[in-house]
């Protein structure tokens, strides 16, 4: 029974205090982007599975109306309190038949498959989209070094597009103005955003996250990992061409509203990722990369941030794993 409470406590507060814990940690997370992103996306995937060993474990360890005829019923019931490694020795009794309380993360899964193919055709569609109208208007040629979609416009445009239509799309007012040091740091922000799969996680993270992102845990992983990504951007462009031409170009691009231009009304999150990065968020990239505060005080939170994660991911182990087996072994029903 402690284990139990344990385990919906910990589901219950990591939901609920995941925002605070993410937002204190962002200064460290910065300091290891790819791996803060690993952490989160981990954070998230445990706390699903965690949700779904709750219910089972619920089930188990309660009983309710009778849904199904007796020897089915008894039969099942039976077959989740011995796969159950929390069971009481008193059953809850609830309003609710047992097989409900089964069907309901079966259920949840069915949803959360539909909304994400929606998605994801809604997310293919945009991209198609876009990668349209930019073929259409631009060209593909070399700009210092690396093979680019170079578009006529006056804005300071610079995104990476998925797919092997895409690639980097820069204007003629970004390549007339920048500088080349700058421009060169923007480049591989761009090439580090394709060779590192940024698309793809944006894109997981819209299709498992969207659906879900009224749990402030979710919501604020989805909010983060954006940020992260562009660091992590950052991080590969000034290994390259030095901190002081990418700030420098971050300050030209931040007050360009390049982020507004060519078709960002009809791209979806994540389609579009530009140097100029989300909404908000270059003032703290260009402090991370000129002076980075300090992440003292972040250990705390990122410390319970990933106990958390670690601990839901062994209690949810040692709920599904004997379901698993018991889904493997078979529970025999009294057909005859």
């Amino acid at each position: 029974m402690t284990t139990l409470i344990l385990l919906a406590a910990t589901v219950l507060v990591l939901a609920l205090a995941g925002p605070a814990l993410v937002r204190w940690s962002t200064p460290l997370l910065m300091r290891a982007p790819r791996r803060a992103v690993g952490l989160l996306l981990g954070t998230v995937a445990v706390w699903l599975l965690a949700v779904v060993a709750l219910s089972l474990v619920l089930a188990g360890t309660a009983s309710g109306p009778v849904l199904f005829s007796d020897p089915f019923s008894g039969v099942c019931q039976r077959c989740l309190a011995a796969a159950s490694p929390f069971a009481p020795a008193t059953t809850w009794e609830l309003p609710v038949p047992i097989a409900v309380i089964v069907l309901l993360p079966v259920l949840g899964i069915a949803v959360q498959l539909a909304l994400m193919l929606h998605r994801l055709l809604r997310r293919a569609a945009s991209t198609r989209a876009v990668l349209d109208e930019v073929l259409t208007v631009g060209d593909r040629t070399r700009v210092a070094g690396h093979d680019v979609i170079l578009v006529p416009a006056q804005q300071l445009l610079a995104f990476a597009l998925p797919g092997h239509r895409g690639g980097i799309v820069v204007s003629t007012g970004l390549v007339e103005t920048l500088d080349a040091e700058q421009l060169g740091a923007v480049l591989e922000h761009e090439e580090a955003h394709l060779c590192q799969h940024h698309h793809a996680i944006v894109a997981l993270l819209d299709l498992f996250g969207g659906p879900l992102e009224r749990v402030p845990l979710i919501s604020a992983v989805k909010d983060a990992v954006p940020l992260l990504l562009e660091v992590a951007a950052d991080d590969a462009s000034r290994r390259h061409q030095g901190t002081p031409a990418l700030a420098g170009a971050l300050l030209m691009l931040g007050t360009s509203g390049a982020h507004l231009a060519l078709s960002g009304a009809r791209a979806r999150p994540g389609v579009l990722l530009h140097a100029a990065g989300p909404a908000g968020g270059g003032t703290a990239r260009i402090e991370h990369l000129v002076s980075p505060p300090g992440a003292r005080a972040s250990l705390a939170p990122l410390a319970v941030l990933s106990s958390s994660a670690v601990l839901l991911a062994g209690l949810g182990l040692a709920v599904l794993l004997p379901f698993a087996l018991l889904l493997l072994e078979g529970c025999a029903l009294p057909i005859a």
